[in-house]
């Protein structure tokens, strides 16, 4: 069950305000750091991992650590994020680090296949294929 918060802060506003806004994307706390000293605002770096922290524990925020050793992502998924993550799966590229949202009905399938004829639940929202953008394949 989803914890309730009953103290907000301007800042909180300011970064839930930012996620919202951003909604499907991710973001390291460095980049959210980054972006907010940018605005000129005065949201620290210690403030950001506190708040993410606790919109994790609400539910709002879905946070993953793809590798060991790299920072943790964050992304804003809503009061319902539940239904929307757990549906499309993740390809992260090794070159930039972008994480890409995937819709696929072959991997579906694979997903139920698993489950029918093998009895294994797929977790795709925690699912993450590695590989090279389209963006980087055309630099390259």
């Amino acid at each position: 069950m989803p914890v309730k918060s009953t103290y907000h802060t301007r800042q909180r506003e300011e970064l839930l305000e930012y996620l919202r806004e951003h909604r499907g994307e991710h973001f390291t706390a460095a980049q959210l750091k980054a972006r907010f000293d940018a605005a000129g605002s005065s949201l620290g770096t210690a403030t950001i991992y506190r708040y993410m922290d606790k919109l994790v524990l609400e539910g709002v925020v879905r946070r993953y650590q793809l590798d060991s050793g790299d920072s943790a992502c964050y992304e804003y998924v809503g009061q319902e994020p539940a239904a929307e993550c757990a549906t499309h799966f993740h390809c992260k590229c090794e070159k930039c680090g972008t994480l890409i949202h995937m819709d696929c009905d072959e991997l579906q399938a694979i997903k139920a296949h698993l489950l029918e004829h093998h009895g294994f639940q797929w977790n795709a929202g925690k699912t993450v294929f590695y590989g090279i953008c389209d963006q980087c394949l055309k630099t390259a």
